[in-house]
């Protein structure tokens, strides 16, 4: 006899009288635990600690998911209600392996590729905001950027440049160029040393599954936090300074400021970091809350 049936029959024993589960249910559960004896055993346990949450109502004929795309990314009240009442990082864990475990279970079985969907998006779905995910972004673009810069300026070097060399040196080094190259350095910074994403990556990229454990959900917040300061930044970048690609409308000039004195510095961090202090960060967001409230725009948008 295979070990997965002997597993499923040592489950089947171990569960009765306690914890109810379609047969046809724990071929798939041992196949989601990639034949370890100790991961079966710690879901089958799962089970009975939370069995008023996992054994609430009789399993479905077949398998008819709730479909909902809300702020909760799809999950039922009770699923949300049950994930709020973890104590700690590990206990969300669990309460979020359950959640996934319990949506996949039918009569008809185990849906194990349900499953592992369910736990990546809606997991997934939690780093859009993470410093560290972020960071890593900000990190690549900054060192192309820095390659690039190095590329020109080694071949300008040369006895005789090529034209296109030129126009690209001429290029990189206009003022708009350089802030914007300089704003992207700022912005990392922001990430790496507010956002606490310094020497931090990760190719996971599930909350959980975090790397960082319990640290994760204060890197999300804290990501949230610089990314609603940031559009306040970018906003104000885009009516100080001139675009290159783009003009405003004519009706909207009143909130563009083209030859004025910046308020603020973005391409030094240590300016961002008086202004926050000072007030002026104060004006430029209360100035572009106005504007989203009179322009009916997000705060992303130009």
């Amino acid at each position: 006899m295979a070990e997965g049936e002997v597993q499923v029959e040592k489950a089947e024993k171990s569960l009765k009288g306690r914890v109810k589960i379609p047969r046809k249910a724990l071929a798939g559960l041992w196949e989601i635990c990639e034949g370890k004896v100790e991961r079966f055993e710690e879901l089958l346990s799962l089970m009975v600690k939370y069995a008023d949450y996992f054994l609430d109502r009789p399993w479905p004929e077949k398998m008819e998911k709730e479909l909902r795309y809300e702020e909760d990314f799809g999950l039922g009240d009770e699923d949300v209600e049950f994930l709020d009442e973890s104590k700690n990082y590990e206990e969300k864990v669990q309460r979020f392996t359950l959640v996934c475990l319990k949506r996949n279970i039918s009569l008809e079985g185990f849906d194990v590729e349900g499953f592992k969907g369910d736990f990546n998006s809606y997991g997934g779905s939690w780093c859009w905001d993470c410093t560290v995910t972020r960071a890593m972004e900000l990190r690549k673009e900054v060192e192309r950027q820095e390659q690039f810069r190095r590329k020109i300026e080694k071949e300008m070097k040369s006895e005789k440049p090529a034209w296109t060399t030129l126009e690209l040196y001429k290029h990189i080094n206009k003022p708009e160029i350089v802030r914007e190259d300089k704003m992207r350095q700022v912005e990392l910074r922001f990430y790496e040393e507010l956002g606490y994403a310094k020497d931090k990556s990760c190719e996971v990229r599930n909350f959980y599954r975090c790397p960082y454990g319990g640290e994760s959900e204060k890197l999300i917040l804290r990501g949230m936090a610089i990314k609603e300061i940031w559009q306040h930044i970018e906003w104000y970048h885009r009516h100080w300074h001139p675009s290159r690609i783009t003009r405003p409308l004519e009706n909207e000039m009143k909130w563009y400021h083209y030859g004025e004195p910046d308020i603020i510095d973005v391409t030094s961090y240590e300016d961002l970091e008086k202004a926050s202090e000072d007030g002026r960060l104060d004006k430029v967001i209360e100035e572009h809350e106005k504007y989203m409230k009179e322009t009916g725009r997000k705060a992303w948008e130009t």
